[in-house]
């Protein structure tokens, strides 16, 4: 008789940082604590611990799983751009964009919703594994592959990504207009840095 298997169930860590994540978007870095983890997912209080770490490490863990999908993200939409460059980078900007409104993670992480910024912000900015210097990198290498005809090196897209980014950041905390008009304007800049 054959044996009945059963889907693995997820893995605990998994589990952990997609509970954190509800747990942010309902109320906050702030109010997230190991103990409401354990809680909202079913395991003592050691399991979060011995899975994540310190409150630190679960909001690195959180913001490097979430360079990751950002990654992903541009890479579907530069793949649906082929030999189009300025259409690629533009139409990862405008998704980047869209994505990051309703994201709580980032948002927390820019300061725009309820508490918390201050143990976020840093993987931002200052820690070089932190989620800006890990997305530059990974984008500047993405657009370099499949965007040859830019006569840009990859130190340059480096720099160019970095300053779209930047730009983006900046449409995010504070916006002059909708998506769609900021869409517009960076099209052109975009156009500018790459030469066409």
């Amino acid at each position: 008789m054959k044996a009945v298997t059963h889907p693995a169930p997820a893995r605990t860590r998994e589990r952990l940082l997609d509970a954190a994540t509800s747990l942010i978007a309902a109320d906050g870095w702030a109010a997230v604590t190991m103990g409401k983890l354990a809680a909202h997912v079913g395991v003592s209080r050691q399991t979060v611990y011995n899975e994540l770490g310190s409150k630190t490490e679960l909001a690195e863990a959180l913001m490097l799983r979430e360079t990751e999908l950002f990654a992903e993200r541009v890479t579907e939409v530069v793949a649906a751009h082929p030999g189009r460059p300025v259409d690629g980078v533009t139409a990862a900007f405008h998704q980047t964009l869209e994505a990051a409104k309703v994201n709580p993670l980032i948002l927390i992480a820019l300061g725009c919703p309820k508490g918390g910024r201050d143990d976020f912000l840093p993987l931002l900015t200052t820690r070089p594994e932190g989620v800006l210097g890990r997305s530059v990198d990974t984008v500047a290498a993405l657009f370099a592959q499949c965007y040859p005809e830019v006569r840009l090196t990859p130190s340059e897209w480096t720099v160019a990504v970095e300053a779209i980014v930047r730009l983006l950041l900046s449409h995010l905390v504070q916006p002059s207009g909708s998506v769609e008009h900021a869409t517009g304007q960076m099209r052109w800049v975009i156009g500018r840095l790459l030469g066409h």
